[in-house]
């Protein structure tokens, strides 16, 4: 087993992914060593009744269902590792490397679709036209359409690089600002999100 989480932990080194997160998961079935934090990652993949469910729970019982969530991911539970959660930590410390601001990166809108989805098929990064509700702003479109046809729209508003979710399609756990269109501008290009 030691000899396993040291070739896990130099594997980790050596693909950009925290050394301290893998011996975490390996001992203790989690991530985070914070519930709250633990519990924010996994409930990027939980259901509304799935997260309900979890509420209700002592603190006792909510590690043991986080280490129970991230052992039915496993696709492959007779090797020593848990190939989805070694994934999950590696787009993880993509966010914070990528993502981050005021807050870890891991922690805002536009890294909690990368951690559920991964990498988009296809990103346009665009500005804000004519006839916006504030001055010009950058967004980004995602696409997703090779496993799933989900398409999202992140706008920078503050300028801070804390790009935030306007609109989602094809995703029912993601959902879209009333007014998103107006934030983008009356000459956007809704064929844009084909």
């Amino acid at each position: 087993m030691k000899r396993i989480l040291f070739i896990l932990i130099l594997a980790g080194l050596f693909i950009g992914i925290s050394a301290d997160l893998i011996p975490t998961f390996q001992k203790e079935g989690h991530v985070f060593d914070d519930l709250k934090d633990e519990y924010k990652l996994v409930s990027y993949f939980l259901s509304p009744n799935q997260r309900k469910y979890y509420k209700k729970l002592d603190k006792k019982y909510k590690w043991e269902y986080i280490s129970a969530f991230w052992e039915a991911q496993d696709p492959n539970p007779v090797t020593e590792s848990n190939e989805f959660l070694l994934e999950i930590i590696t787009r993880i410390r993509y966010c914070n490397d990528h993502y981050s601001h005021f807050n870890k990166g891991w922690k805002t809108d536009i890294a909690r679709v990368y951690i559920k989805h991964g990498r988009p098929f296809e990103i346009l990064k665009l500005n804000t036209g004519t006839g916006t509700k504030f001055a010009q702003k950058e967004y980004q479109i995602w696409k997703y359409r090779v496993t799933s046809y989900k398409t999202y729209i992140f706008i920078d508003i503050h300028q801070s690089r804390d790009y935030r979710l306007i609109y989602s399609d094809g995703d029912e756990t993601e959902g879209s600002w009333a007014d998103w269109l107006n934030y983008l501008g009356s000459d956007f290009d809704e064929g844009l999100l084909q």
